[in-house]
C-alpha cells in the first residue's frame, strides 16, 4: 500500500495484518499519533537503486522443536489397594485355641508359630497308632520265623527225596548183580545137568549124580526167581519212599509259600499302619498353627479360650511386598493395553509421591452388564508402607515408546513437512516426506522421517519451496533444551 504524506514524501507502507490496515486507516483519517497504543506498522523505506525489493526477502516463519509425547492424555482408572496374597488361617482340627500371639497390624514372618490348640486328644492317637505300629512289626516277625522254619522243612524234605532216589539207582546196582549171579548160576547147573545125563546115559557116571545136577538146576531156578521178585519188591518200596519224599517236599514248599504270604501280608500291614502314624502326627501338628507367608495380621476372628472346629477362621494374614489394585477398562481402551506394560499410580494417602505399577492380569472376559474387562496391576511395596484398601488412581503408560507429535498446521497438503537446515541468517527450508500415525485434537502422530529436537515450521509468511530462505519469527522455538 502507498501512502503519500508531506512529512515523509512517498514510504511504503507494508500492513502485515488487520489490526495494522484499522491503524493505517485511522491514522489517515485523524493524525499520526492515534493508532500508536495498537501497533506501529512497520515501514520500510522505497527501497533505491541497487536495494533489495522486500518481495525477496526470506520468509517469516513460526518454529517449533521437535519432541516425542503421547497423541491423547492417559485415561485415569481408580481403584483400591490390595495385598498381592491374603491368606486366612484357619483350624484343621477340632480344639481349644490355647494361644493366640499375634493381634491386628503385626508383622509375621513365614513358618512363625501364630496359635496353638490343646492337642491332648491328638497325641494320644498318635501313641495309640505307634502301638498298633508295634504289634503288627511283631507279627510280621513271627510271620518271617514261621516262614524260615517252613523253609527248613523243605531242605529236609529236599534231602529225603534225594536220598531215596539214591537208595533206589543202589538197589536196582545191587539186585541186578544177584540177579546176573543167580541167572550164571542157572546157566552153569543146566549145563552140568545136560553132561552128567549124557554120561549116565552112556554108563559112564552114576545115575543117581545125574539125578542131583538135574536138582541143583531147578534149585538155581528157583533162586534166580526169588532174587528177582525180591529185588522187584525192594526196588517198588524204595520207589513208593521217593514218590513219599516228592509229596513232603512239595507240600513243605507249599506251606513255605503260604508263610511267605503271611510276611508279605503282615508286612502291609505294617506300611498301612504306619501310614496311619504318619496321619495322626500330621493332625497332631496341626494343633499348633504357622504362618504361611512373610506380612502382616488383617484380622484376629477369635480368642484364646474358643472351642474351634475344623475351618473355623483363627488369623487372616496379607503379603505386603506388593500390593495389586484392580482397576475397570473400557472395551475400547483394552487394545491399547498389554501385560507387562507400565503404570502410573496416585495415592490419595501420599498425595506427594508418585508409583510406577505393572500390568500383571488381564481378565478374558469382561462384565457383562457394563462391559468393563478387570485389570490388575501389581507395584512394589518393599517397605511396606502401602496398606490394603487405600483410594488410588492408575493411568496406563504407552505400551510403546514416544512417538513425534506435531500440530496439524505443520503438515503440507501434499503430507510433507519443512525443517530449517542452517544458522545465522544463512536458513533453508527443506522439504521432508513424513509417515503419519493418527490424528486426535488437531495434532498427529509422526511414525518416521522426524527425529526430536529439529526445528519444524509450523507456519510461514508466504508458501514455501523446498531450500527456500526463512528467517525465524518472534514466535519461533529454536533454542535446544
Amino acid at each position: 500500500m502507498l501512502v503519500n504524506h508531506p512529512l515523509f514524501g512517498v514510504a511504503k507502507y507494508r500492513v502485515r495484518s488487520s489490526l495494522g490496515v484499522l491503524c493505517g486507516l485511522v491514522w489517515l483519517g485523524t493524525s499520526l499519533s492515534g493508532c500508536g497504543q495498537w501497533e506501529q506498522p512497520k515501514v520500510e523505506a522505497q527501497p533505491s537503486s541497487g536495494q533489495e525489493n522486500a518481495t525477496d526477502r526470506p520468509s517469516a516463519v513460526d518454529v517449533m522443536l521437535t519432541k516425542t509425547g503421547q497423541l491423547r492424555q492417559a485415561t485415569e482408572y481408580t481403584g483400591t489397594t490390595a495385598p498381592i496374597r491374603e491368606v486366612s488361617l484357619r483350624s484343621q482340627v477340632e480344639g481349644q485355641l490355647q494361644t493366640l500371639t499375634v493381634d491386628v497390624g503385626d508383622r509375621v514372618e513365614s513358618g512363625q508359630i501364630l496359635a496353638r490348640l490343646n492337642d491332648d486328644l491328638l497325641l494320644g492317637s498318635v501313641a495309640q497308632a505307634q502301638a498298633q505300629k508295634a504289634a503288627q512289626r511283631s507279627q510280621v516277625a513271627t510271620a518271617r520265623s514261621q516262614a524260615g522254619d517252613a523253609q527248613i522243612k523243605v531242605e529236609q524234605a529236599r534231602l529225603q527225596l534225594q536220598q531215596a532216589q539214591a537208595d533206589i539207582a543202589r538197589l536196582q546196582t545191587s539186585l541186578q548183580a544177584r540177579i546176573e549171579q543167580a541167572r550164571l548160576e542157572v546157566t552153569q547147573t543146566q549145563i552140568d545137568a545136560e553132561r552128567f545125563s549124557k554120561l549116565a546115559q552112556e554108563g559112564v557116571t552114576a545115575a543117581q549124580t545125574a539125578e542131583q545136577s538135574q536138582t541143583k538146576a531147578k534149585q538155581a531156578k528157583q533162586v534166580l526167581q526169588a532174587e528177582m521178585a525180591n529185588a522187584a519188591q525192594q526196588i517198588s518200596q524204595a520207589k513208593t519212599a521217593a514218590q513219599t519224599a516228592a509229596k513232603i517236599l512239595r507240600s513243605a514248599e507249599a506251606q513255605v509259600a503260604i508263610e511267605q504270604q503271611k510276611v508279605t501280608a503282615a508286612t502291609s500291614q505294617v506300611k498301612a499302619q504306619k501310614a496311619l502314624v504318619n496321619q495322626a502326627q500330621t493332625r497332631q501338628s496341626y494343633a499348633t498353627l504357622r504362618s504361611p507367608l512373610a506380612g502382616k495380621v488383617l484380622k484376629r476372628a477369635t480368642e484364646p479360650g474358643n472351642l474351634v472346629q475344623p475351618g473355623t477362621e483363627i488369623l487372616r494374614l496379607g503379603d505386603f511386598s506388593r500390593v495389586k489394585i484392580n482397576v475397570d477398562v473400557s472395551e475400547r481402551e483394552l487394545n491399547t493395553i498389554q501385560l507387562g506394560q507400565s503404570a502410573d499410580i496416585t495415592l490419595d494417602a501420599f498425595p506427594k509421591q508418585r508409583f510406577t505399577g505393572t500390568v500383571s492380569r488381564i481378565s478374558p472376559s469382561a462384565d457383562p452388564a457394563t462391559r468393563l474387562i478387570p485389570i490388575e496391576v501389581t507395584l512394589h511395596n518393599p517397605d511396606g508402607k502401602i496398606g490394603s484398601g487405600l483410594f488410588a488412581r492408575v493411568s496406563f503408560s504407552p505400551a510403546q515408546g514416544n512417538t513425534i507429535i506435531i500440530p496439524e498446521s505443520a503438515l503440507q497438503e501434499d503430507g510433507s513437512v519443512f525443517v530449517v537446515q542452517g544458522e545465522g541468517k544463512t536458513l533453508t527450508a527443506t522439504q521432508r516426506a513424513v509417515e503419519i500415525g493418527q490424528k486426535a485434537n488437531g495434532k498427529l502422530e509422526i511414525l518416521s522421517g522426524l527425529s526430536p529436537n529439529e526445528r519444524l515450521v509450523v507456519r510461514s509468511s508466504k508458501p514455501l519451496q523446498n531450500n527456500s530462505a526463512v528467517r525465524f519469527s518472534v514466535l519461533s522455538e529454536t533454542k535446544k533444551p
